[in-house]
């Protein structure tokens, strides 16, 4: 049995959220904490790849930045590393990604085929946010969804 999901299938929910995300953003490109920010791209990443009724990924609280997001899903009971394990991730130790893992470092990224993807307060829609490497030892976070 695979525990993890193909390259295909993050591909082809990267691929749905970045067709969703760019048309929204040219539609209205001001950047809002909570509904379109690098978090949001993890839930909707993760609703995407496990369909929406199979997600966990749900950020019920109203935040203003980076610090308060944290702040406030420590209060929801979470670190990062808890949250994303709670929605269905491992924790990849050895610091080397793939396709369709996510990282967080400063923000939520997504490892895709082409590196490493996010959003930013600065930019409309989804942005190469680095270049993935073999070994990320600078990612303070690596998660791998797994197959639930």
């Amino acid at each position: 049995m695979n525990f993890y999901y193909t390259e295909n299938e993050c591909n082809k929910a990267i691929a749905t959220i970045t067709e969703e995300i760019t048309k929204e953003h040219a539609e209205n490109p001001e950047y809002k904490w909570g509904a379109n920010d690098c978090a949001c791209l993890l839930t909707r990443y993760d609703k995407a790849l496990r369909g929406a009724d199979n997600s966990n990924a749900e950020i019920n609280f109203k935040y203003n930045n980076t610090r308060e997001f944290l702040v406030k899903l420590k209060r929801e009971g979470f670190t990062v590393e808890e949250y994303l394990e709670f929605c269905g991730y491992e924790i990849i130790k050895n610091k080397r990604p793939i396709v369709g893992d996510v990282a967080f470092q400063e923000g939520a990224m997504i490892a895709t085929n082409k590196g490493w993807i996010g959003i930013t307060e600065k930019h409309s829609g989804i942005i190469r946010a680095k270049q993935m490497m073999y070994l990320e030892l600078n990612i303070n976070i690596i998660a791998r969804p797994i197959r639930s």
